[in-house]
């Protein structure tokens, strides 16, 4: 199965909870599951939503972990799914759902951290994010 990993990070200028708002309004994302937890000085937040793609006639998923400790934040994205036929392609469809993501994140300050982003397909930051 396709997969598209992103990492980002910023500094805080949006509480997560104006992030959360942010990635919530995804055009077509439904939001299947939400936890908050709190753990020392760092506030952790996961996010899953998925989005039905009529050109593929499946799911992506989409998972975001959202971290705060002090004046610095990260996010974690991982977009997976939307395969179709025997050779499980996405026709993109991961990538789109995790750009989508990116574009809510740049939003609120957040950059990409094409050193630590991994699983990206090679020239997807040039493609989808420059």
């Amino acid at each position: 199965m396709a997969g598209t990993t992103i990492r980002m990070t910023a500094e805080r200028t949006h509480t997560l909870s104006d992030i959360h708002a942010k990635i919530h309004y995804i055009k077509g994302a439904e939001q299947i599951f939400h936890q908050e937890m709190h753990f020392d000085h760092t506030d952790v937040w996961l996010l899953v939503y998925e989005k039905y793609y009529l050109r593929v006639n499946s799911y992506a998923t989409l998972t975001v972990l959202l971290t705060e400790q002090g004046e610095t934040q990260a996010a974690q994205i991982v977009s997976s799914g939307g395969g179709i036929s025997m050779s499980n392609n996405s026709l993109g469809t991961n990538q789109r759902f995790a750009k989508e993501c990116v574009q809510a994140l740049e939003e609120a300050g957040f950059s990409v951290d094409a050193k630590n982003s991994d699983a990206l397909p090679k020239g997807l930051l040039e493609r989808y994010f420059k």
